[in-house]
C-alpha cells in the first residue's frame, strides 16, 4: 500500500515549522544582539498545536521582539507563509505563532487557559470557531472588543470594536457593532463549548478599519440581550483573549 499523499496543512506545517527555527539562525546570522528559543513558542497551524523539530538557544529566553514585524527573525516566518499563500499571526502575549487561522488563546479572570478561539479571514467577513471549556454553563455574552487585554486585566480591552459607530446589538435598529455576534455563546453543563460564528464585514488584514487583529474578545457572564447600548446588559467581563496579528 502506497503512502497517502500530503495534504496542504501538512505541508504547510512542516515548512513554517522549520522556518520557526530558521528564524532563529538567522538573527545570529545577522550579527544582532536578538535571540530566538524555538521550543518556547507555541505554534499553531489551521487551529492545531503543532511541535516544533529543533531549537536554538544561546542561553537567553526571551522571544525576539523582530518576531513582532520588521525584525530579522520574523522575516523567514513571514516569508514561508507568503510563498505557500498562507497567513501568519504572531501573538505577543503568549508567545505564539499561528499559521492559517489567528489562534486566539482564551483565559479566565485568574490566568487559567480555557481553550482557544480560531480566526479565519473569508470573503466579506471572518468565520469564528470557538472550542473552550471550564467556563459557567448557560448563555454568554462574546464580543470583539476595541483594545488587547493588558496584564489578564480585561477592563484594558475598553468598549466593543466599533469603527462604523453604531449602537449595541442586532436587535437594535441603531446597531450592530462590528464586534457583536449575532448569537450568545451557550455553554454546556459541564462547562464546554464548541461554536461557530460569523462577523460580518471585519478582517484580519493589518492596516485595514474593519480589522479584529491585535484586539481581543470578551466572554460575559451572562447572556446579551441584542439591543441594549453599550453591551446588551451582559454583565461582568469573565474570560478573554487577544487576537493576534
Amino acid at each position: 500500500m502506497g503512502k497517502k499523499p500530503l495534504g496542504k496543512r501538512h505541508v504547510v506545517a512542516s515548512f513554517l515549522c522549520g522556518a520557526v527555527l530558521f528564524s532563529g539562525l538567522s538573527a545570529v546570522a545577522a550579527d544582532t544582539p536578538l535571540s530566538a528559543v524555538a521550543s518556547k513558542l507555541n505554534f499553531y497551524a489551521f487551529g492545531e498545536r503543532k511541535s516544533v523539530p529543533a531549537s536554538y538557544n544561546n542561553g537567553q529566553s526571551s522571544v525576539p521582539s523582530a518576531l513582532n514585524y520588521g525584525g530579522t527573525t520574523y522575516v523567514p516566518i513571514r516569508m514561508v507563509g507568503d510563498l505557500m499563500n498562507v497567513p501568519v499571526y504572531w501573538d505577543g502575549t503568549n508567545q505564539a505563532v499561528s499559521a492559517g487561522t489567528a489562534k486566539t488563546i482564551v483565559k479566565n479572570a485568574k490566568g487559567e487557559v480555557l481553550g482557544g478561539i480560531d480566526l479565519t479571514e473569508e470573503k466579506d467577513g471572518v468565520r469564528v470557531n470557538v472550542n473552550l471549556a471550564k467556563l459557567p454553563p448557560g448563555p454568554h455574552g462574546i464580543h470583539v472588543h476595541q483594545m488587547p487585554i493588558k496584564q489578564n486585566d480585561f477592563a484594558t480591552a475598553l468598549g466593543h470594536f466599533n469603527p462604523t459607530t453604531h449602537q449595541h446589538g442586532h436587535k437594535n435598529p441603531k446597531g450592530a457593532h462590528v464586534g457583536d455576534f449575532t448569537k450568545n455563546l451557550t455553554v454546556k453543563a459541564n462547562g464546554s463549548v464548541t461554536a461557530e460564528f460569523w462577523l460580518e464585514g471585519a478582517n484580519l488584514k493589518p492596516d485595514s478599519a474593519m480589522s479584529i487583529a491585535g484586539r481581543s474578545i470578551i466572554i460575559h457572564a451572562g447572556a446579551d440581550d441584542q439591543k441594549t447600548d453599550p453591551s446588551g446588559a451582559s454583565g461582568d467581563r469573565i474570560a478573554g483573549g487577544n487576537i493576534p496579528k
